[in-house]
């Protein structure tokens, strides 16, 4: 199934986590609507067919990129 990779990095010294990026996983599954390998004629107008494959993407992955010995900066801005 289509995910999402999330990049975090972690601030030390409040412990929080900082978004920095995202990539989309393709599954590769031709079930998926997400994939490129879904076939473009599925559920074609005209075709007499809806296409009732999966429209959703699993859980992300969460990926720890680096952490960092600072405040993040939600933290470090109410300082």
């Amino acid at each position: 199934m289509c995910h999402r990779q999330l990049r975090l990095w972690k601030a030390t010294q409040c412990g929080h986590l900082t978004f920095s990026g995202e990539t989309s996983i393709d599954c590769g599954a031709p079930d998926c609507f997400h994939s490129s390998a879904h076939p473009p004629d599925c559920g074609a107008p005209g075709s007499g067919s809806v296409c009732n494959c999966r429209r959703y993407y699993t859980q992300p992955e969460r990926i720890l990129t680096h952490e960092e010995n600072v405040k993040c900066p939600r933290c470090a801005s109410r300082s």
